[in-house]
Order: C-alpha cells, then sequence, then structure tokens
C-alpha cells in the first residue's frame, strides 16, 4: 500500500495534502473491495513496472495475485491528468472482465471529490507495444515522466508512423471521415463464440451481459442498487474520434458527449445474428431530440428506427442534431486543450464559493446540505463550452441558433452591428446552417419508417424506390432521383442483415416506446433477448460465427494492414427475408418470461 501512495503522490502533483490524503484511502477503501476484474484496467499508461509490464514481460505489479497474470496489452488504461483522470480506450473492444473492471473503476472515480472529471477517450496517436503511451503526443509533457518526450513526427489519427501516402490512400478510398479507427464495439462478439460463453446462459449473463449493465450505469452515473454503489459526483467527458458501435455506445452514456469531425456511430450486431445489447438504446432511440427539445424530436422514432434497422451510419452532426452527441467540437485535437483546461481547475472538494456554517455550541453539524452545491461542476461546464463549436441545445460562441441575438431592424446578430469586432471568418459562421442528413432522411421517410412491421417498411421503401425509373429522365426531379435511390440503398441494406434479428430490434423499438417504459427496463429486455438469440441452437448469430465472415467495415484495424478490401458479409441466415419470421419466434426472443 505503502507503493500505492507514493504513486498516487506522484500522478496527483496539485493536490494539496488533504485532498492528497483523502485520494489514497479512497483508494485503499476501493481496494481492498475491488472485484480481481479491477486489475484488467492499469492505473496509469506511463510505461513502468509499478502498473504495467516491463518491455521484456515482466511485472511488478504490487496488487497482483498469487499465480495471477497481469495482461499485457489492456483494452484501456487510466492515467492522472492534474485533478482529473483519463480513460485511455486503447482496443476497439473489452474483454468481459475489462468492462466489469472499467465499470468498477469508473464508479469509484466518479463518487470521489478529490478530482474533477473523468474523460475518456481513444489516443489521437498510434501506441507502440506494451502499452507504452511515451509516443504520444496528446498526453501533456507537464505529465510525462523523464523520457516520455513526445514525438514530433506526422501525427493524426492513425499516428505519427502514417506517411502522407498512406494517409491520401486512405482519404481516396474510404474518404475524409472514414480513416479513423474504430472507437469502440464494446465486447468482441466472434470471441464470445470461439471461447464458448454463448452455449452457457448463467455464464452469458454474469460475465458479459451484467458487465455491460454496470457500465452503462457507471457511465451514466446512474445508483446501482445491486451493489449499494455511491453517488455520482464528478461528470464523465467522453470525446470518440471515429467510429462507435453497437455496446460501444455505453460509454457515450455520461454527462458530456464531444462530437469531432470524424465521430459516428452505426448498429452492427444485426449483421453478426444478434439485436440491441444492454445499454439501453431501445429507449433512447424512440426519444432522440427529447432531451435538448431538438427539431429531431419531431422524428424521433423514424430516425430511430432509421439508425437500428438499416445500418445508417450517423455522422457528427447528425448525433449532435438528436442529442446522440451533447456538443461539437471539430477537431480531435481540442482534446489537449480541454486536457490542460481539466487539470488546472479545482477538484469537486475545492469548487466552493461559500465558507461552511459555523457549528454552535451544542448543535450538530449538518452535513447534509451542501452550500456549495450550485458551484459544483461548472467549471467543467464552462470550459466544454468554450472549446465546442455548437451544442445540442443550440447554443455557441457565435449564436448561430439565439434568434433573441438577432436585431430586427437590420436582421444582424447584435455582435455584428459593430464590424470592427467581428472578423470575416466569424460572419460564415455566425449566419452558416448546421444540417443533418440523418434528420432530413428521418423526415422524408417518416410514414415508410412508421410501419407496424417489418415487413411493411421494406414494402414501403420499395415502392419509393421504384419510382428512380419515372423520374430519372425528367428534368428538374434530380431531387426524386437522390430519394429513390436512397430508399434502394435501405432496402439493399435491411435485406443483408438477419431477418430475425430485424424484427427483435423492431419490436423492442415498440416496447421502449411506451410512455411507462425505463431505461433500466428497456435494458433487462435488451439483456433477456440478446442471451436467447446468443444461445440459439444452429441460430443466425451461431452460424455467422462460424462462417469467418465480418459486418462490412474496411480493414482500418491497425496500420500494417490497411487495405481496399472490406469485410464480406453473412447472408445465409435461417430465413430468407423478414417475411419468414413468425409472431411466435419473435416473441419467445422477447418476453419478458
Amino acid at each position: 500500500m505503502e507503493a500505492y501512495r507514493k504513486a498516487a503522490s506522484r500522478l496527483s502533483p496539485k493536490l494539496s495534502p488533504s485532498a492528497l490524503s483523502q485520494l489514497g484511502n479512497s483508494m485503499e477503501q476501493a481496494l481492498t473491495d475491488a472485484p480481481s476484474s479491477v486489475y484488467s484496467i492499469p492505473e496509469s499508461v506511463r510505461h513502468d513496472s509499478f502498473v504495467l509490464p516491463n518491455k521484456d514481460g515482466t511485472t511488478s505489479h504490487p496488487f497482483e495475485e498469487a499465480g495471477s497474470e497481469v495482461k499485457s496489452n489492456p483494452g484501456a488504461a487510466i492515467r492522472s491528468i492534474g485533478n482529473s483522470r483519463r480513460v485511455f480506450l486503447l482496443n476497439s473492444s473489452l474483454s468481459p472482465v475489462e468492462l466489469d473492471g472499467l465499470s468498477y473503476r469508473i464508479r469509484a472515480l466518479a463518487s470521489n471529490d478529490a478530482i474533477n472529471s473523468i474523460l475518456v477517450a481513444n489516443p489521437l496517436e498510434d501506441a507502440e507495444s506494451n502499452c507504452d503511451m511515451s509516443e504520444n503526443t496528446t498526453c501533456l509533457s507537464s505529465f510525462m515522466e523523464e523520457g516520455e518526450s513526445p514525438s514530433r513526427g506526422a501525427g493524426g489519427p492513425w499516428g505519427k508512423h502514417l506517411s502522407n501516402s498512406m494517409k491520401t490512400l486512405l482519404h481516396e478510398n474510404y474518404g475524409e471521415g472514414l480513416a479513423v479507427p474504430i472507437v469502440s464495439s464494446g465486447y468482441d462478439a466472434r470471441g464470445i463464440y470461439e471461447s464458448g460463453m454463448h452455449k452457457h446462459l448463467d455464464q452469458l449473463e454474469r460475465e458479459l451481459m451484467v458487465p455491460l449493465i454496470s457500465l452503462s450505469k457507471a457511465v451514466r452515473g446512474s445508483y446501482d442498487e445491486t451493489i449499494n454503489s455511491s453517488p455520482s459526483k464528478v461528470p464523465l467527458i467522453s470525446i470518440p474520434n471515429g467510429l462507435t458501435s453497437d455496446s460501444g455506445y455505453s460509454l457515450l452514456l455520461g454527462s458530456y458527449v464531444l462530437a469531432t469531425h470524424s465521430t459516428s456511430l452505426k448498429i452492427l450486431n444485426p449483421l453478426r445474428g444478434l439485436a440491441f445489447d444492454p445499454v439501453g438504446l431501445s429507449y433512447l432511440l424512440p426519444r432522440l431530440g427529447w432531451e435538448f427539445g431538438q427539431t429531431s424530436r419531431e422524428y424521433s422514432k423514424a430516425c430511430g428506427v432509421l439508425l437500428a434497422l438499416t445500418g445508417y451510419e450517423a455522422n457528427a452532426e447528425d448525433m449532435v442534431a438528436t442529442g446522440l452527441a451533447t456538443h461539437y467540437i471539430g477537431s480531435p485535437y481540442k482534446l489537449n486543450i480541454l486536457e490542460r483546461g481539466l487539470s488546472e481547475l479545482n477538484s469537486y472538494a475545492g469548487q466552493a464559493l461559500r465558507p461552511k456554517p459555523k457549528t454552535l455550541h451544542g448543535r450538530e453539524q449538518d452535513d447534509a446540505h451542501d452550500v456549495n452545491e450550485e458551484f459544483r461542476n461548472v467549471a467543467v461546464g464552462n470550459l466544454i463550452q468554450h472549446i465546442s463549436e455548437y451544442d445540442a441545445a443550440g447554443a455557441d460562441e457565435y449564436g448561430c441558433y439565439l434568434q433573441d441575438d438577432l436585431d430586427e431592424e437590420t436582421g444582424l446578430f447584435l455582435k455584428d452591428k459593430d464590424p470592427s469586432i467581428t472578423l470575416a471568418e466569424e460572419r460564415i459562421q455566425m449566419y452558416g446552417e448546421v444540417f443533418s442528413e440523418f434528420v432530413s432522411w428521418g423526415a422524408t421517410f417518416q410514414d415508410a419508417l412508421l410501419e407496424p412491421t417489418v415487413e411493411g417498411i421494406i414494402a414501403r421503401l420499395e415502392e419509393i424506390a421504384a419510382t428512380k425509373a419515372e423520374f430519372e429522365d425528367k428534368s428538374g426531379c434530380e431531387e426524386d432521383v437522390m430519394v429513390a435511390e436512397q430508399a434502394e440503398s435501405l432496402v439493399s441494406s435491411m435485406k443483408q442483415r438477419s431477418p430475425l434479428a430485424l424484427r427483435t430490434m423492431h419490436r423492442l423499438l415498440q416496447q421502449g416506446a411506451e410512455s411507462d417504459e425505463t431505461l433500466e427496463t428497456c435494458m433487462e429486455r435488451e439483456k433477456k433477448s440478446q442471451m436467447r438469440l446468443f444461445a440459439k441452437e444452429d441460430g443466425d448469430f451461431v452460424r455467422w460465427a462460424e462462417s469467418g465472415k465480418g459486418v462490412g467495415l474496411a480493414g482500418m484495424k491497425s496500420i500494417a494492414s490497411i487495405s481496399k478490401e472490406k469485410e464480406e458479409t453473412f447472408s445465409n441466415w435461417n430465413h430468407a427475408s423478414v417475411k419468414e419470421v413468425t409472431n411466435d419466434e419473435v416473441e419467445e426472443i422477447v418476453s419478458d418470461a
């Protein structure tokens, strides 16, 4: 434990002695009650033998149990950034043990008032062997140990080793927004099959489903009565620079989700014969735009169906327009500014303007009421607003959505009435319009997407697609042709997916949209449905896993393996179409029994 205290002292030089003592005690208590899975998430991303294995594979982890092994390539790790804590997502998927360990660490950190925030993000630079992040220029130099000097080579989402020619190849073949790694897919579905876990429902529930629910609640800051967790105090900030899919969305349920120009979200599970993972999407998708009162709320159910069933990839603007992300920051390198700002802010306990009331003689001190509650976490929110171009609530530094700031006579923003304080580039953003194609398509196809059955949705979209021949040769009908082509693309995408998975997800969305549903009830239903799809003998998931095929993603897992080819998708499902799936089969999957 003494070694741990020394590490805490080294990682948190800005803390006062009392706050440091409190942090050390909290860590000690956490370690006393911590599950063994907690060691799967190292507490530092520095390459030192204290936490991470040495270059030769040996380790001197002070909390390693006898006979246990510390993983040399963890899927996630935690580093101190002043009074904040940075969670690095090092792999695109986490093992079941890592899911459980990460949920525990986030819960413990979120309830600790000796820090001010938790920052979750994938590294912007490539990391080499044994999770040595010393080449990672996103780690501020002031927090680096000796020998951790940042590289000045070519940077970017793929790291310093990516040449300009390789960047050009990526942009030409995948597009500017696709030349980024996968942020998180949650867990490795094929790995679950290869381990045989899918055959044992008790193990599947205990080791995968429950940790996923626990992680979702921890990130969201929800009280977990099953483990009597402490209430969350500090905000969790996520910056997903790349593609997030399926259960990976559990890491985007925090207080703030900051979208970069490369951020996107896609549902890929139906291509694996699976439905929603238990992270609450069947509750959230029918309510898109509700939280911030956005225009997208008028088309929320249609947009939810579009995202869940068709494989539509929502980009950063789409996610902010529907509340799936809270802010748009543009450049991922604003992460550096955010880290610096968070490192200089006071801890939760230190964010106080009013002194505690004096306790008079003979009276008990009232610790239940926090006289500084209204000031807590405000500075973190202000910092995030400062680096954001706009947010889901409709505010930005230029006021492009705040119509109250328009001058009635001139039609100009009040700030722009004095040209001497407004630059030309600012005017472009001030009067520019933020557009979401995702919401636009949801509105365009709303009637079709709100059909009560999946068969009906496909039939209506096929009717729209069939109009292409009618408008193709007519002048002035370019928009009609574009709508028909989009409908054709959506139908083609839906027919690639497991019919049973599509029917299951559609039913879950219908149930999740009911007014008496909660996030917890939907997560429980998602858990039961997913377990049944996993365990179904000769089911679609088993067929997909045995085929060795993928879900259509490009080969972007590492720099060395980048290729033009995309993964081949599976098509030999148990049902040839959604029409062959019976209502009894669907009810058997989604039943609460």
